[in-house]
């Protein structure tokens, strides 16, 4: 992995380019994460989320993006040839539950799905989700959008599984086993 300072839009910002060699270790940092959740589990502890290092990593790496450091606005991930700023949210269980902060911006939002049958077996689902997010009714009773939680100072939390990618039928755009 390179650390870098680049310009995006005007700005300089710090990121991390994720090299082939890198994938050798998101393949183990995977391995491990599944060894840590067997065991939190035999203590009845509360498995841990994906790493964000791994989500992003893997991400980057398959698509050619640059993971932010900290400092570009929301973005996790920049696309520097077609100007993009990439929001990625992930998740490791059948029904995902996604947060996202009320000043939250991006070009593009993706879903990683490490639990696509609703287990994880090393199947890892990439979906690109439409940015129609901003009109999706998170409370039925208010008819209150995603947008009208976010102008309002909240954090709108929805299941992008359940409201964007089953109800509009949403395909994966890659496919790839870590176990492989």
């Amino acid at each position: 992995m390179i650390n870098k300072e680049i310009k995006f839009r005007n700005e300089t910002i710090k990121v991390d380019i994720f090299e082939k060699k890198d994938f050798k270790s998101l393949k183990e940092i995977f391995k491990k994460w599944i060894e840590l959740n067997k065991k939190l589990k035999e203590l009845n502890g509360r498995s841990m989320n994906v790493p964000d290092v791994l989500s992003e990593g893997l991400f980057c790496l398959l698509f050619n993006a640059y993971r932010t450091r900290n400092s570009a606005h929301s973005y996790d991930a920049v696309d520097i040839k077609r100007n993009k700023g990439i929001q990625l949210k992930s998740s490791s269980i059948l029904n995902d539950l996604s947060s996202f902060g009320p000043k939250y911006t991006w070009d593009e939002l993706y879903f990683i799905d490490f639990a696509p049958e609703g287990k994880i077996n090393g199947e890892v689902h990439f979906y690109k989700v439409d940015n129609e997010i901003q009109t999706v009714v998170l409370n039925y009773e208010k008819n209150e959008t995603f947008k009208a939680q976010q102008e309002q100072g909240r954090r709108p939390r929805l299941s992008i599984k359940q409201k964007l990618i089953n109800y509009k039928n949403i395909k994966p755009i890659l496919k790839i086993n870590l176990l492989d």
